[in-house]
């Protein structure tokens, strides 16, 4: 069967010259398609305080300096912040920057004179106190010196003292005197003027001279770059020798446009041009290379004509060019990312191996190899051409084909998908499926509409219907086809990508999970067969190793293997990513890379790296990515990007610090002694315990890519690390009293790596009433405070112990005293008795023994205590004395258990002899039969000596046992028990009858000798 092609060969040197002609301006179109470096606008909407841009310059601390005609601005870590004259500028029109050589600054103002300024503060010099012109053209660093180039004549000043010298011979014509710029050969220094010519410039310790050295005008500026020297002329650029050029000769090369009001060199050595003209816009930003001025518009995509001033940053590799009207532009000429932008159109796939060989855009395919575009056109024209000479009946909807419109016009034409297999490209509309050879010739067309194709495992197309089943072909051409129906549960559908390996396709359901198919088994559903429940996949990708990366639909991402059996490698969740959901994946080496809609995460050795505009990626929406031979190519709405993955994947570790930008305190600016540009100069603080509420501020030096650092920090090494967060602003409220140590971990999504910073080290005293300096004397003072207190206490004690003492004492003693009379009296009762009675004998007697009981009653009355066997001596002596007096008729005992030591046991003296004299008094009476007396003494457990007093009287009637109490006697031992320890209700207890008698229980405290 003879192959058709839609270009058939071409019979005529007509139609040949017409075909050669198409492809000669489809190719000269694709060279305007060149690759551009990624651009940044700045204006007045980012902060510059005026779009008017008169000088750039990038200092020592990688600030960008950018004078404007209406103040000076500083763009640091991408912010920006202005200065005006309020701030002490002499002017805010800035068409001069120059850096000195202990990196302090000077700003140069088209009216107001110069602006110095030290990190700190602002110094003003003008004519008043030396400056030859206040209209400054131009700066230059030279050594110790600042030389100011004016509108008419130079200033020099010296850096050390900021002595200004004017050189009044400088002055000229005043329209055509302006200096043009400066610059030094062989060690010796040179200056230009518009129109004046150039000079020499020549110090010795009497005298700083100055001597022409060429004519060559005009110079509107210069440049000086290894042997040569460039001139802006009207209209074109002179470019010399430099020994010609000091030496007179004025035999330049001129080439080029427009006027160059500001040169350049960039890393690589390349020389630029800032160009406006001023007869006809013929301005921009130009490549002086090859004696040419090449327009850089076609690398930057920028078509303004209006540039007057630019800087290079070698660490960045930015370019910035200033403007007129529109601000400044960033150009990041690092070729690690470059943007293709010809083709404003949606780039909706790639393919290629080794190179890239076709691109879909929106509107058709671009064939890198012969640089061909095939339009809709084309498409339409290939459909009608198929259609034609179709072999067989068109596909229906109802055989469960996708709805597909024969009669749909070119405009509204819709590009899917673009595939490559076996060196051909095959792509998928909504107008049917196309084959093409790589120079752009129809191979064939299969009437069917679908979202998503794919080939399998025998190269056999594969189509999904998004709401029916899937067909596999085997002659695509006849349409002879394999249908699986959406009712079998194994049948794929809603798939979202197709992907073959080995002898096996994967297909990944927007809904239905994970499929695989093979020639043996067929489809197979994981979730239906219990492999894996995960549902919806939006991304899927086969790696050179053989794994399958899937992203899901909420973000995560997954490796699986299937070597030999199926497993889930690896889940990288999406809180690891930036960007809501993974929009492609590929993979180059062992990174794995994910596409989001906020740019490319890097996934390598465990950690994210992330590229974005930042880096100089596109900001809009991905629309396709693919990785061919060591390139990234990304697809965007309006042209793509390509990614050096070589240079990218580079883990380098740029080396950077933190500062301090802000500090406060409750809410107050620190004090700005140790504040220098820009950044406080501390690494301690002391702060009063009030002092509880800081906020600092901080910022990162010598990262090119500040936007890509994220951090966290913490309040010591022990201490767990907050969350990581984009913010260089920390608020610590409410802190207690204590040492801290503010750390900050940096994570540099740029190269993956993470760094740990001691931001501050600070102290917050304790209150004072927990300083050590008050807390020593005011524990001294509360020691002594304590000591007076218990001593004088302890006095008083003591003094009270000793009055209470005396007192009880006194109050025995008198006690005492009263028992003696009154045993006296009972005595002397009973002698009276003998007396009365004519009993001579026995009154001597009786008196004998009470002169001995009375020595022994006077004895004992003066001791507060006395043995106990001394005491039950005197008893003794008491109870047969008055026995006696009653004719010795009471049967009477004394009884002592053994286990008493009565020699070396105390009690108070004579507390039982009042019980014993009521028994002779009240006990018995006159015809009592055989009266009994028993006196037993008994210790208890706690120390108590009990003495029980029995008698067999008649017992004690309770009318009387009230008068028994009251008696004089009793009282008396009640309250000397009462004085003596361990007394209480229970020390006397009476029990008392008829039948048994009275016993009488004293407890007596009792001591120990």
């Amino acid at each position: 069967m003879e192959t058709k092609y839609l270009f058939q060969p071409a019979k005529n040197a007509k139609f040949k010259s017409l075909r050669s002609l198409i492809i000669l301006l489809l190719f000269c179109a694709h060279l305007v398609c060149a690759q551009e470096y990624p651009v940044k606008n700045f204006s007045t909407l980012e902060g510059l305080p005026n779009n008017a841009v008169r000088s750039l310059f990038v200092d020592s601390r990688g600030i960008l300096w950018i004078g404007t005609e209406n103040g000076l601005a500083k763009m640091d870590n991408g912010k920006l912040e202005s200065f005006f004259q309020s701030d002490g500028l002499a002017f805010d029109n800035c068409w001069a920057i120059e850096e000195d050589y202990l990196n302090q600054m000077w700003f140069g103002s088209y009216g107001g004179g110069l602006t110095f300024f030290d990190g700190k503060d602002f110094q003003v010099f003008d004519q008043s106190n030396g400056l030859i012109d206040n209209r400054i053209r131009h700066l230059y660093a030279y050594k110790d010196k600042i030389l100011v180039g004016t509108e008419n004549g130079i200033s020099i000043i010296d850096v050390k003292d900021r002595k200004v010298e004017s050189f009044p011979e400088t002055k000229r014509n005043p329209d055509l005197n302006y200096t043009s710029g400066f610059f030094e050969h062989q060690n010796r220094l040179y200056y230009s003027t518009y129109r004046q010519g150039v000079y020499e410039i020549t110090f010795s310790p009497s005298k700083t001279s100055f001597r022409k050295v060429n004519e060559h005008l005009p110079i509107y500026a210069l440049g000086h770059f290894e042997d040569k020297v460039y001139t802006s002329n009207k209209g074109h650029v002179d470019m010399f020798a430099v020994d010609d050029f000091v030496s007179g000769i004025s035999k330049p090369k001129s080439f080029g446009q427009s006027v160059i009001w500001s040169f350049l060199q960039d890393h690589l050595g390349n020389i630029f041009g800032a160009a406006w003209g001023i007869y006809k816009e013929d301005g921009g930003i130009f490549h002086l290379a090859q004696e040419q001025m090449k327009p850089f518009k076609v690398h930057t995509g920028i078509d303004l004509k209006n540039f007057i001033s630019s800087a290079y940053d070698h660490e960045s590799k930015t370019l910035y060019a200033g403007t007129t009207d529109k601000g400044f532009f960033a150009i990041h000429l690092d070729e690690k990312i470059l943007f293709q932008a010809g083709h404003k159109e949606p780039v909706l796939g790639f393919v290629g191996d080794v190179e890239l060989e076709a691109i879909l855009y929106a509107d058709g395919i671009h064939l890198s190899k012969d640089s061909l575009f095939v339009d809709k056109k084309d498409f339409k024209t290939a459909q009608a051409r198929f259609l034609s000479v179709l072999g067989y009946p068109l596909p229906k909807h109802q055989d469960d084909f996708f709805e597909l419109d024969y009669d749909t016009p070119t405009e509204n034409l819709i590009f899917y998908q673009i595939h490559s297999l076996s060196g051909n490209i095959w792509v998928n509309t909504n107008i049917g499926i196309f084959e093409l050879d790589r120079r752009g010739r129809f191979l064939s067309y299969l009437p069917e509409h679908c979202y998503v194709m794919g080939f399998n495992s025998e190269g056999k197309l594969t189509v999904s219907n998004p709401y029916g089943g899937l067909r596999i072909y085997e002659d695509h051409k006849n349409l002879i086809y394999t249908y699986y129906s959406p009712e079998d549960a194994e049948t794929p559908t809603q798939l979202a990508s197709i992907v073959s390996r080995g002898d096996r396709t994967f297909l990944a359901s927007v809904f239905n999970g994970l499929f695989d198919f093979s020639e043996k088994k067929g489809f197979r559903s994981y979730i239906r067969d219990s492999l894996w429940d995960e549902q919806k996949f939006k991304a899927m990708h086969l790696d050179k190793s053989g794994d399958l990366l899937l992203g899901a639909e909420f973000g995560d991402l997954y490796v699986l293997s299937f070597d030999p059996d199926f497993i889930i490698k690896e889940k990288i969740p999406k809180s690891n990513f930036i960007g809501n959901g993974i929009l492609f994946i590929e993979s180059y080496q062992d990174a794995i890379l994910i596409g989001t809609e906020a740019g490319l995460n890097i996934y390598q050795n465990k950690s994210i790296r992330f590229i974005d505009h930042e880096q100089g990626l596109g900001a809009g929406q991905i629309q396709s990515a693919k990785v061919i031979e060591d390139k990234l190519y990304i697809g965007y709405d309006s042209g793509y990007f390509i990614v050096d993955l070589t240079q990218i994947l580079e883990e380098k570790d740029y080396t950077h610090n933190l500062e301090i930008t802000k500090l406060t305190v409750n809410n107050q600016t620190y004090p700005k002694e140790n504040f220098l540009w820009f950044t406080y100069n501390l690494k301690s603080l002391d702060l009063k315990n009030n002092q509880s509420n800081l906020t600092l501020g901080f910022k990162p030096v010598g990262h090119p890519y500040p936007q890509k650092l994220v951090y966290r920090y913490r309040l010591g090494s022990q201490e767990e690390w907050g969350a990581y967060s984009t913010e260089t602003e920390i608020l610590l409220p409410s802190l207690s009293f204590g040492n801290y140590e503010l750390e900050i971990e940096t994570y540099d999504l740029h190269s993956g790596k993470t760094k740990i910073t001691s931001l501050l080290d600070f102290r917050i005293a304790p209150p004072f009433y927990l300083d050590w300096k008050f807390i020593l004397p005011m524990t001294l003072l509360i020691a002594l405070m304590v000591f007076a207190v218990f001593k004088w206490r302890l006095q008083q004690v003591r003094e009270k112990a000793a009055t209470e003492k005396k007192v009880v004492e006194t109050k025995l003693e008198a006690l005492r005293s009263q028992m003696n009379p009154h045993f006296i009296f009972n005595a002397v009762n009973s002698i009276q008795y003998y007396i009365l009675k004519n009993q001579g004998d026995e009154a001597l007697d009786f008196l004998g023994k009470f002169s001995k009981l009375m020595r022994n009653t006077l004895e004992n009355s003066v001791l507060p205590q006395v043995r106990l066997s001394r005491e039950i001596e005197y008893l003794k002596n008491y109870i047969e004395l008055e026995n006696k007096r009653v004719n010795n008729k009471v049967d009477w005992k004394i009884d002592i258990p053994t286990e008493i030591d009565a020699e070396s046991l105390s009690i108070p003296s004579m507390l039982i002899q009042p019980f014993i004299e009521n028994v002779f008094v009240h006990a018995f009476g006159p015809k009592h039969a055989a009266p009994k007396l028993a006196v037993t003494f008994a210790m208890s457990d706690t120390g108590i000596l009990t003495c029980s007093i029995w008698d067999n009287g008649s017992g004690i009637q309770e009318s009387k046992k009230t008068k028994l109490y009251e008696s004089r006697g009793m009282s008396l031992v009640k309250e000397r028990l009462s004085l003596l320890p361990g007394y209480s209700s229970d020390s006397i207890q009476v029990q008392s009858s008829p039948e048994k008698g009275t016993e009488i229980l004293v407890r007596l405290p009792c001591f120990y000798k």
